[in-house]
């Protein structure tokens, strides 16, 4: 994916990167130990010490771009064996090339004499290869697993956007199923509060429309909402509809979640008793420059069978977990008779 911070062309860099700091200290430790023994800073520096930082740099990118990537995609102590020992193989012939052809033909001159023995020659390949084989493959392990943990992470993310959405998708449809019914119930018998209602209505499918797709909105742009949602709901149940409301907001600029709030008020005129005068829905709204604290309290009403939270809340409840991990509160008290819902979350910049 192109959002990785450390992309592929990022890792390429890190790989030059490792190999000139080893040139580096090479050379530099090389040249220091010359001046030591009173020579010349360059004195030991021969033509094969050149060809063996190139041998180890193709070494280094044939690791990267081919063998690793060809075998190691699937860590096992068959595949580590077999690309190890292709790595060594690569080193020993590209060496061989470099330092008894293609020197012989351009410099006439060789590294190994024609009498050194096989044996020799690839044992003393593998002490010069070892650390150059073994570091560039820890190095594209190391490099692999960061970019595969920066790729999970884009996935996750990207999969809980669509999560969101989703769920975010599910509860307007819910709320517009149920206002529509209310609608319809009145368009016979009041078709003037019926036409109040679908102003009403408007307005919440402007806010729906508009503001959801936020990622965060004003604290009183959910309390305008609920006040509107409540108001086609007072339309549908005329005088017997008993609510009592208390909002106390300190900061109305203050950023939340979209439909963090509402849902409780929703599932609370759903499930529950509106018209008993003595036991009306409690709503209690506070908020600080820390948290925001909400109660809803309802009668259930004993004709509804599906008095459980409903989809509106268990939505709520996964999206609160996305939002805010652990650091909320979401407690329900449900004994039969009433159900109670208290909500504390903080409040982020």
């Amino acid at each position: 994916m192109k959002n990785y911070s450390l992309s592929k062309r990022n890792g390429i860099l890190i790989i030059i990167a490792f190999w000139l700091v080893y040139f580096l200290i090479d050379f530099i430790s090389n040249g220091l130990l010359n001046l030591s023994n009173k020579k010349s800073f360059f004195a030991t520096f021969s033509l094969f010490v050149y060809t063996m930082y190139i041998v180890q740099l193709l070494t280094i990118l044939f690791n990267y771009f081919v063998l690793v990537p060809k075998f190691l995609k699937h860590i096992t102590w068959k595949n580590i064996f077999i690309t190890v020992s292709l790595s060594f193989t690569f080193f020993i012939l590209v060496r061989y090339l470099i330092e008894q052809i293609l020197t012989n033909i351009f410099f006439n001159s060789v590294n190994y004499y024609d009498s050194t023995p096989f044996l020799y020659y690839v044992i003393d390949n593998f002490h010069f290869a070892s650390f150059i084989v073994f570091s560039s493959l820890f190095l594209w392990i190391v490099i692999h697993l960061i970019q595969t943990i920066e790729a999970n992470r884009i996935i996750e993310k990207e999969k809980k956007d669509a999560e969101i959405n989703f769920l975010k998708a599910q509860i307007n449809p819910h709320f517009l199923f149920n206002t529509l019914n209310n609608i319809y119930s009145l368009v016979n018998f009041k078709p003037d509060l019926a036409l109040k209602s679908i102003e009403n209505l408007g307005s919440i499918m402007r806010f729906t429309t508009y503001e959801t797709n936020k990622t965060k909105i004003e604290i009183r742009k959910e309390i305008e909402y609920i006040e509107q949602y409540l108001a086609l709901e007072k339309i549908r149940f005329g005088e017997k509809f008993f609510i009592e409301k208390l909002v106390k907001i300190d900061n109305e600029n203050q950023l939340i979640y979209p439909f963090l709030i509402s849902p409780l008020i929703e599932n609370a005129l759903k499930h529950g008793v509106v018209k008993d005068q003595d036991f009306p829905i409690i709503i209690e709204i506070n908020q600080n420059n820390n948290q925001i604290d909400i109660r809803v309290k309802n009668k259930i009403n004993s004709y509804q069978k599906d008095t459980l939270t409903g989809i509106g809340l268990d939505n709520l409840k996964k999206r609160l977990t996305y939002y805010f991990k652990n650091d909320y509160q979401f407690i329900i008290n449900n004994d039969d008779d009433f159900f109670e819902v208290n909500l504390k979350f903080p409040l982020y910049e």
